[in-house]
Protein backbone atom coordinates (compact mmCIF):
# COMPACT_ATOMS: atom_id res chain seq x y z
CA UNK A 1 0.00 0.00 0.00
CA UNK A 2 1.38 3.40 -1.04
CA UNK A 3 0.25 5.42 1.97
CA UNK A 4 1.32 8.76 0.46
CA UNK A 5 -0.75 8.09 -2.65
CA UNK A 6 -3.75 7.07 -0.55
CA UNK A 7 -3.56 10.26 1.51
CA UNK A 8 -3.19 12.54 -1.50
CA UNK A 9 -6.19 10.88 -3.15
CA UNK A 10 -8.22 11.47 0.02
CA UNK A 11 -7.14 15.11 0.16
CA UNK A 12 -8.15 15.66 -3.47
CA UNK A 13 -11.53 14.07 -2.82
CA UNK A 14 -12.06 16.31 0.20
CA UNK A 15 -11.00 19.39 -1.75
CA UNK A 16 -13.45 18.83 -4.60
CA UNK A 17 -16.57 16.91 -3.69
CA UNK A 18 -18.55 15.48 -6.58
CA UNK A 19 -22.23 16.37 -6.86
CA UNK A 20 -23.02 12.76 -6.00
CA UNK A 21 -20.79 10.00 -4.61
CA UNK A 22 -21.64 6.34 -4.07
CA UNK A 23 -19.43 3.95 -2.10
CA UNK A 24 -19.42 0.38 -3.41
CA UNK A 25 -17.19 -2.28 -1.83
CA UNK A 26 -14.19 0.03 -1.42
CA UNK A 27 -14.76 1.84 -4.73
CA UNK A 28 -16.03 5.41 -5.02
CA UNK A 29 -18.36 6.29 -7.89
CA UNK A 30 -18.33 10.06 -8.54
CA UNK A 31 -20.83 11.94 -10.67
CA UNK A 32 -20.72 15.64 -11.58
CA UNK A 33 -22.92 16.12 -14.66
CA UNK A 34 -20.30 15.78 -17.37
CA UNK A 35 -17.60 17.96 -15.83
CA UNK A 36 -14.56 15.96 -16.95
CA UNK A 37 -13.07 12.65 -15.85
CA UNK A 38 -12.14 13.70 -12.30
CA UNK A 39 -15.74 14.44 -11.40
CA UNK A 40 -17.17 11.45 -13.25
CA UNK A 41 -15.21 8.29 -12.54
CA UNK A 42 -14.80 5.19 -10.46
CA UNK A 43 -11.96 5.40 -7.94
CA UNK A 44 -10.87 1.98 -6.60
CA UNK A 45 -9.55 3.54 -3.42
CA UNK A 46 -9.79 0.84 -0.75
CA UNK A 47 -9.65 -2.95 -0.51
CA UNK A 48 -12.11 -4.86 -2.67
CA UNK A 49 -13.90 -8.08 -1.65
CA UNK A 50 -16.04 -8.86 -4.70
CA UNK A 51 -15.07 -10.13 -8.15
CA UNK A 52 -13.81 -7.39 -10.46
CA UNK A 53 -16.01 -8.55 -13.34
CA UNK A 54 -19.20 -8.15 -11.30
CA UNK A 55 -18.12 -4.77 -10.00
CA UNK A 56 -17.18 -3.48 -13.45
CA UNK A 57 -20.62 -4.43 -14.79
CA UNK A 58 -22.26 -2.70 -11.83
CA UNK A 59 -20.30 0.51 -12.47
CA UNK A 60 -20.99 0.44 -16.20
CA UNK A 61 -24.72 0.24 -15.52
CA UNK A 62 -24.55 3.16 -13.09
CA UNK A 63 -22.73 5.40 -15.58
CA UNK A 64 -24.91 4.30 -18.50
CA UNK A 65 -28.00 5.30 -16.52
CA UNK A 66 -26.58 8.84 -16.41
CA UNK A 67 -25.54 8.76 -20.08
CA UNK A 68 -21.88 9.03 -19.10
CA UNK A 69 -18.91 6.97 -20.29
CA UNK A 70 -17.64 4.61 -17.63
CA UNK A 71 -14.22 5.82 -16.47
CA UNK A 72 -11.84 4.28 -13.91
CA UNK A 73 -9.09 6.23 -12.16
CA UNK A 74 -6.00 4.03 -11.81
CA UNK A 75 -3.74 5.13 -8.96
CA UNK A 76 -0.61 3.69 -7.39
CA UNK A 77 -2.71 1.46 -5.11
CA UNK A 78 -4.91 -0.08 -7.79
CA UNK A 79 -4.18 -3.72 -8.58
CA UNK A 80 -2.45 -4.25 -11.92
CA UNK A 81 -4.87 -7.11 -12.54
CA UNK A 82 -7.78 -4.64 -12.59
CA UNK A 83 -5.91 -2.41 -15.03
CA UNK A 84 -5.22 -5.43 -17.27
CA UNK A 85 -8.83 -6.60 -17.05
CA UNK A 86 -10.12 -3.19 -18.10
CA UNK A 87 -7.62 -3.10 -20.98
CA UNK A 88 -8.84 -6.51 -22.18
CA UNK A 89 -12.41 -5.17 -22.11
CA UNK A 90 -11.36 -2.38 -24.47
CA UNK A 91 -10.95 0.42 -21.95
CA UNK A 92 -8.49 2.97 -23.33
CA UNK A 93 -5.78 4.71 -21.34
CA UNK A 94 -6.08 8.51 -21.02
CA UNK A 95 -5.00 11.48 -18.94
CA UNK A 96 -1.75 10.23 -17.41
CA UNK A 97 -0.98 12.60 -14.54
CA UNK A 98 1.83 13.11 -12.07
CA UNK A 99 1.26 13.93 -8.40
CA UNK A 100 4.12 16.04 -7.05
CA UNK A 101 5.00 17.38 -3.62
CA UNK A 102 7.34 20.02 -2.21
CA UNK A 103 8.59 20.87 1.27
CA UNK A 104 7.52 24.36 2.35
CA UNK A 105 10.57 24.95 4.53
CA UNK A 106 12.25 27.22 1.91
CA UNK A 107 9.04 29.28 1.63
CA UNK A 108 8.64 30.20 5.28
CA UNK A 109 8.98 33.93 5.83
CA UNK A 110 9.08 34.62 2.07
CA UNK A 111 6.96 37.23 0.27
CA UNK A 112 6.25 37.27 -3.44
CA UNK A 113 7.18 40.65 -4.90
CA UNK A 114 4.89 42.63 -7.19
CA UNK A 115 5.36 45.66 -9.39
CA UNK A 116 3.23 48.76 -9.87
CA UNK A 117 1.79 47.31 -13.09
CA UNK A 118 1.45 43.73 -11.86
CA UNK A 119 0.10 42.88 -8.43
CA UNK A 120 -0.92 39.67 -6.68
CA UNK A 121 -3.88 39.37 -4.34
CA UNK A 122 -4.72 36.43 -2.13
CA UNK A 123 -8.14 35.98 -0.54
CA UNK A 124 -9.43 33.37 1.89
CA UNK A 125 -12.89 33.51 0.33
CA UNK A 126 -14.29 32.69 -3.12
CA UNK A 127 -15.02 36.23 -4.24
CA UNK A 128 -17.26 36.68 -7.28
CA UNK A 129 -14.64 38.48 -9.37
CA UNK A 130 -12.14 35.70 -8.74
CA UNK A 131 -14.72 33.01 -9.53
CA UNK A 132 -15.60 34.63 -12.86
CA UNK A 133 -11.94 34.96 -13.83
CA UNK A 134 -11.19 31.41 -12.68
CA UNK A 135 -13.96 29.98 -14.86
CA UNK A 136 -13.22 32.33 -17.74
CA UNK A 137 -9.53 31.43 -17.89
CA UNK A 138 -10.56 27.77 -18.16
CA UNK A 139 -12.59 28.58 -21.30
CA UNK A 140 -15.72 27.00 -19.79
CA UNK A 141 -18.37 27.65 -22.39
CA UNK A 142 -21.13 25.19 -21.56
CA UNK A 143 -23.43 26.77 -18.95
CA UNK A 144 -24.06 23.41 -17.26
CA UNK A 145 -20.35 22.69 -16.86
CA UNK A 146 -19.66 26.22 -15.61
CA UNK A 147 -22.46 25.89 -13.05
CA UNK A 148 -21.15 22.49 -11.97
CA UNK A 149 -17.62 23.86 -11.53
CA UNK A 150 -18.96 26.78 -9.51
CA UNK A 151 -21.02 24.45 -7.30
CA UNK A 152 -18.01 22.22 -6.62
CA UNK A 153 -15.84 25.22 -5.75
CA UNK A 154 -18.44 26.70 -3.42
CA UNK A 155 -18.80 23.32 -1.67
CA UNK A 156 -15.17 23.35 -0.43
CA UNK A 157 -15.18 23.37 3.38
CA UNK A 158 -11.45 23.46 4.08
CA UNK A 159 -9.51 26.76 4.15
CA UNK A 160 -9.00 28.16 0.64
CA UNK A 161 -6.42 30.56 -0.79
CA UNK A 162 -7.61 32.28 -3.96
CA UNK A 163 -4.67 33.91 -5.72
CA UNK A 164 -5.05 36.37 -8.58
CA UNK A 165 -2.52 38.30 -10.65
CA UNK A 166 -3.67 41.66 -12.00
CA UNK A 167 -2.15 43.42 -14.98
CA UNK A 168 -3.32 47.04 -15.29
CA UNK A 169 -6.43 46.24 -13.27
CA UNK A 170 -7.47 43.01 -15.01
CA UNK A 171 -6.96 39.44 -13.80
CA UNK A 172 -4.50 37.66 -16.09
CA UNK A 173 -3.82 34.65 -13.92
CA UNK A 174 -5.26 32.86 -10.92
CA UNK A 175 -4.98 29.71 -8.86
CA UNK A 176 -6.52 27.94 -5.90
CA UNK A 177 -4.97 26.52 -2.75
CA UNK A 178 -6.81 24.19 -0.38
CA UNK A 179 -5.38 23.47 3.06
CA UNK A 180 -5.89 20.27 5.04
CA UNK A 181 -3.80 18.20 7.43
CA UNK A 182 -0.72 20.40 7.10
CA UNK A 183 -0.72 20.12 3.32
CA UNK A 184 -1.61 22.84 0.82
CA UNK A 185 -2.93 21.59 -2.51
CA UNK A 186 -2.34 23.79 -5.57
CA UNK A 187 -5.20 23.42 -8.02
CA UNK A 188 -5.83 24.85 -11.48
CA UNK A 189 -3.05 27.39 -11.94
CA UNK A 190 -4.41 29.35 -14.92
CA UNK A 191 -2.81 32.14 -16.95
CA UNK A 192 -4.39 34.13 -19.76
CA UNK A 193 -3.26 33.14 -23.23
CA UNK A 194 -0.65 35.56 -24.46
CA UNK A 195 0.59 36.18 -20.91
CA UNK A 196 2.21 32.80 -20.38
CA UNK A 197 5.94 32.19 -19.87
CA UNK A 198 6.23 35.56 -18.12
CA UNK A 199 6.55 34.22 -14.58
CA UNK A 200 2.88 34.67 -13.68
CA UNK A 201 2.28 30.97 -12.98
CA UNK A 202 5.36 30.82 -10.78
CA UNK A 203 4.24 33.91 -8.85
CA UNK A 204 0.79 32.38 -8.22
CA UNK A 205 2.32 29.14 -6.93
CA UNK A 206 4.74 30.99 -4.67
CA UNK A 207 2.00 33.20 -3.21
CA UNK A 208 -0.15 30.19 -2.32
CA UNK A 209 2.78 28.21 -0.93
CA UNK A 210 4.02 31.13 1.17
CA UNK A 211 0.53 31.65 2.59
CA UNK A 212 0.26 27.94 3.32
CA UNK A 213 3.59 28.04 5.16
CA UNK A 214 2.35 31.01 7.23
CA UNK A 215 -0.64 28.88 8.21
CA UNK A 216 1.36 25.89 9.49
CA UNK A 217 1.41 23.83 6.27
CA UNK A 218 4.64 21.87 5.85
CA UNK A 219 4.07 20.41 2.36
CA UNK A 220 2.59 21.56 -0.94
CA UNK A 221 1.25 19.16 -3.55
CA UNK A 222 -0.24 19.39 -7.02
CA UNK A 223 -1.12 17.35 -10.10
CA UNK A 224 0.12 17.96 -13.62
CA UNK A 225 -0.28 16.25 -16.97
CA UNK A 226 2.61 13.87 -17.56
CA UNK A 227 3.15 15.28 -21.06
CA UNK A 228 3.01 18.96 -20.04
CA UNK A 229 6.74 19.64 -20.19
CA UNK A 230 6.48 23.39 -19.61
CA UNK A 231 4.44 22.94 -16.42
CA UNK A 232 6.70 20.13 -15.21
CA UNK A 233 9.76 22.32 -15.66
CA UNK A 234 8.07 25.14 -13.74
CA UNK A 235 7.06 22.95 -10.80
CA UNK A 236 10.45 21.24 -10.63
CA UNK A 237 12.09 24.68 -10.47
CA UNK A 238 9.91 25.42 -7.43
CA UNK A 239 11.12 22.25 -5.70
CA UNK A 240 8.35 19.77 -6.54
CA UNK A 241 9.19 16.09 -7.02
CA UNK A 242 7.02 13.22 -8.22
CA UNK A 243 5.28 11.01 -5.65
CA UNK A 244 3.23 8.79 -7.98
CA UNK A 245 1.28 8.81 -11.23
CA UNK A 246 -2.29 7.99 -12.12
CA UNK A 247 -4.21 7.55 -15.34
CA UNK A 248 -7.74 6.85 -16.48
CA UNK A 249 -9.23 3.83 -18.21
CA UNK A 250 -12.12 4.98 -20.41
CA UNK A 251 -14.76 2.74 -21.91
CA UNK A 252 -14.93 3.49 -25.67
CA UNK A 253 -18.20 4.73 -27.15
CA UNK A 254 -19.36 1.82 -29.29
CA UNK A 255 -21.84 4.11 -31.06
CA UNK A 256 -19.20 6.58 -32.28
Amino acid sequence: MNLAALRYEELALNAFSALHTEVYDGWLLRFAQGAGFSGNCVIPLYLSTRAYEDKIIYCEEKFAARRLPCVFKMTANVSSSLDQQLALKGYEMAGKTRIMECSLSPYRGQWTETTEQTRITLSHTLEEGWLEAFLGLDDVEERQEANTARTMLEAIRNPVYCAAVYEHGSIVGCGLGVLEDGKIGLYDIRVKEGMRKLGIGSAICRAIMEEGARNEADTAYLQVGASNRAALALYESLGFREVYTYWYRVKPNVNS
